[in-house]
C-alpha cells in the first residue's frame, strides 16, 4: 500500500530553540543581565527523561537490544539541557543509574502521566520515545505496557472531559483542550479550517484503507491465533479512529469514502499478511504525526497503531526517524 509523502515536524521549541537562547545569552556584554531561558513543564520533562537515558546501561533481565535502544532513544530525545555553571542559581537535577527496563518504566509514566497537558512542540518525540520505551521494555516486564495503556487512556479522558466541557459547546474538538496555554496543547482546533479538514480526511483515508487491508489479512491466520484475535480487535479501534475523525470534520469536510484502495503486499499467505500489517499500521502514524504535533489527542491512535504491530514484528522503538535531536519526521 502506498502512503503520503513524508513531512517533517518541527520541534525546535525544546531542544533547538533552548541552544539558540543559550548562544545568545553567551553572547551579551558583561554589563547586560543574561537572558537564561526558563523550561515550561514539557520542556522540564523532556529534560527529565534526557537524564534518565544518559544515567541508565544495559543490566541483567534487559532486551538484547537494549544498548542500541537506548542510544536512539537519547539521540531523539536531544541531550539534557542545563544554564551555564556561572549562572545557575542551584546544582542540577541528577537521575540514579538504572537499567533499561527500570529507565523505560520511569521515563514512559512520567510522559504518560503528563500527556493531557504536554505542550505541542514536543507531543511527537515525547511521544513517541515514550511508547517505544514502554512497548520494548514490557516484552520483559508486561506490567509497563498495562500500566502505559491505563495512563494514555486516563490522559485522553480527560482532554475530552475538557474539551466537551468549554465554553463553547460548537467549537471543533481539540479547540478548547486540558493543557496551559503556555504549553500549547490541542492546537488543532487553531488552525485554518481548510488545513485542519485536510489534515483530519487524511487520517480517515487511512483508516479506512487500514480496515480494509486488515480484513483482507485476517483470513492467513488461524480463527484461534494471536494475529487473528489482535486483527479482529484492531478493526474495532480503527473503526473508533474513523469514526472520531468524521465528527472532527462535521457531514460538509468529510471526504467521502474510497471505492478500493491498493494493497501492497496482497495477502496470500501467513507471511505476507504479516508484512502487509506493518505496512498499514506504518500508513497510519504517517497520517497521525500532523495531527500529533497540535494535539496530544493524538497519542493514543498512535499507541494503538503500535501495540497492534508488534504483534506481526518485534516492537519498533521509534515510529519516527529523528535527523536532528526533537524533529520528527516520518519513516521512508
Amino acid at each position: 500500500m502506498h502512503f503520503p509523502v513524508s513531512r517533517r515536524g518541527l520541534l525546535t521549541a525544546g531542544v533547538g530553540g533552548l541552544s539558540l537562547s543559550l548562544l545568545t545569552a553567551c553572547g551579551l556584554r558583561l554589563d547586560q543581565d543574561p537572558k537564561i531561558p526558563t523550561l515550561d513543564a514539557t520542556q522540564q520533562l523532556r529534560n527529565r527523561l534526557a537524564r534518565t537515558l544518559d544515567s541508565a546501561s544495559p543490566g541483567a533481565g534487559d532486551p538484547e537490544t537494549a544498548g542500541e535502544d537506548l542510544t536512539d532513544f537519547a539521540a531523539a530525545i536531544g541531550p539534557e539541557w542545563n544554564p551555564p555553571t556561572e549562572f545557575a542559581t542551584e546544582a542540577p537535577p541528577t537521575e540514579k543509574n538504572r537499567t533499561f527496563v527500570q529507565a523505560a518504566e520511569v521515563a514512559s509514566r512520567a510522559v504518560f502521566e503528563a500527556s493531557a497537558s504536554l505542550g505541542s512542540d514536543l507531543i511527537p518525540v515525547l511521544a513517541d520515545v515514550a511508547t517505544g520505551l514502554a512497548l520494548v521494555a514490557g516484552t520483559k516486564n508486561p506490567e509497563i505496557i498495562t500500566t502505559a495503556d491505563e495512563l494514555i487512556r486516563a490522559g485522553r479522558e480527560e482532554l475530552d472531559q475538557n474539551r466537551d466541557g468549554g465554553d463553547d459547546a460548537t467549537a471543533p474538538p481539540s479547540a478548547t483542550g486540558g493543557a496551559d496555554a503556555d504549553a500549547g496543547t490541542n492546537d488543532s482546533g487553531s488552525q485554518d479550517p481548510k488545513g485542519r479538514a485536510e489534515m483530519f480526511n487524511a487520517i480517515l483515508n487511512q483508516s479506512r484503507a487500514a480496515a480494509y487491508g486488515f480484513e483482507r489479512l485476517a483470513v492467513n491466520f488461524d480463527s484461534k491465533s494471536r494475529e487473528r484475535k489482535a486483527t479482529l480487535a484492531r478493526l474495532e479501534s480503527l473503526g473508533a479512529l474513523s469514526g472520531e475523525m468524521l465528527e472532527r470534520l462535521g457531514e460538509d469536510a468529510a471526504d467521502p469514502a474510497a471505492s478500493a484502495w491498493k494493497l501492497d503486499p496482497t495477502p496470500t499467505d501467513a507471511d505476507s499478511a504479516k508484512e502487509l500489517a506493518l505496512s498499514l499500521e506504518d500508513g497510519i502514524a504517517s497520517a497521525l504525526l500532523p495531527w500529533l504535533e497540535a494535539d496530544a489527542s493524538a497519542i493514543l491512535r498512535l499507541w494503538e497503531s503500535a501495540r497492534n504491530r508488534m504483534v506481526f514484528a518485534a516492537p519498533q522503538p521509534l515510529r519516527f526517524t529523528y535527523d536532528e535531536p526533537g524533529q520528527a519526521e516520518v519513516q521512508e
